[in-house]
């Protein structure tokens, strides 16, 4: 053999050696991406079978609101006449009496209402026009319709309120990361 010969025997070596430990890093940093890959996969929440929308919010309807109809006025049977009028409009009647607070109400009415009932309170409110919303300690969610001096008459009936929008609770399953 002569130098010539062991020259390139040491290159062809050299050679092969270089290209070994670049495949094999090669490999090892495919087999990091992989890994890197897979573990962000799984802490991305995958829509399942259980996955769903939210139902749509129904929006509180008359229907829904127990009224009190208070007369604090001197003028006999406007409570009465009123809480038919919100009956008609699909409001659950439940006392027809005079202010048991026999508090003088200047203007046209005051909806009283506890924590618990200010959704209710803010639903009759669209149809009393000039209405005071008055919040009390009561606990249920029960309000109080108090007829005032300057009442004239129930507004007109509002638009019915539409259900809200849903939402989705689990990622969209076409969205990429």
């Amino acid at each position: 053999m002569t130098a010539e010969d062991d020259g390139y025997e040491y290159r062809a070596k050299r050679q092969r050696r270089t290209t070994v430990t670049i495949a094999v890093l090669l490999l090892a940093l495919a087999g990091a991406f992989y890994y890197a890959s897979t573990y962000y996969r799984q802490s991305t929440p995958k829509p399942t079978a259980a996955c769903t929308t939210v139902k749509p919010v129904e929006p509180l309807q008359a229907a829904d609101v127990s009224v009190n109809v208070y007369n604090a006025t001197r003028r006999a049977g406007i409570a009465g006449a009123t809480s038919k009028l919100l009956a008609k409009r699909g409001f659950k009647i439940k006392k027809v009496a005079n202010d048991p607070l026999k508090k003088t109400v200047r203007k046209a009415a005051e909806i009283r209402y506890g924590e618990a009932g200010k959704p209710s309170a803010e639903l009759l409110a669209t149809h009393v026009p000039g209405a005071d919303l008055v919040k009390d300690k009561r606990k249920d969610d029960s309000v109080d319709l108090v007829i005032g001096n300057a009442w004239k008459q129930l507004g007109p009936v509002p638009p019915r309120p539409t259900a809200t929008q849903t939402l989705p609770l689990c990622p969209d399953a076409t969205s990429t990361p």
